[in-house]
């Protein structure tokens, strides 16, 4: 196994989540400010609450190859703040994107689901 391999794939997958918001402007590009706020505290509450699990015990180091071997605290390697900071990442870009769509085709389904239906109908015959 590679070491970095893991962090490498990290930083890749946040590099083209933000290329993503960037191309539809759905969240830090939408409102830089806001979503650079909303964006740390995600990192601040996941690193808390894996603060508390490593504390309780619950969690502890891996040992995997693809690590890189750097550690921000005991048991708590640097792959996990870029974990966490793409997992809020990709949550805020969910959001916006489902959110989009749904203003979008506020007025929208029912006709584009007829459509499609009435297509099929005549595909049929």
């Amino acid at each position: 196994m590679i070491r970095g391999l893991y962090l490498g794939a990290l930083v890749v997958s946040l590099a083209s989540m933000a290329v993503l918001d960037r191309r539809w402007r759905l969240f830090l590009w939408a409102d830089a400010r806001r979503g650079a706020i909303v964006l740390v505290a995600g990192i601040v509450v996941f690193l808390s609450w894996d603060a508390a699990a490593i504390r309780l015990g619950f969690f502890e180091r891996g040992h995997g190859q693809a690590l890189v071997g750097v550690e921000l605290a005991p048991h708590l390697p640097v792959e996990e703040l870029f974990f966490v900071t793409f997992l809020s990442y990709l949550t805020m870009i969910g959001h916006a994107l489902v959110r989009r769509l749904l203003d979008r085709g506020d007025a929208e389904p029912a006709a584009g689901y007829e459509a499609a239906h009435d297509a099929h109908r005549e595909a049929l015959r």
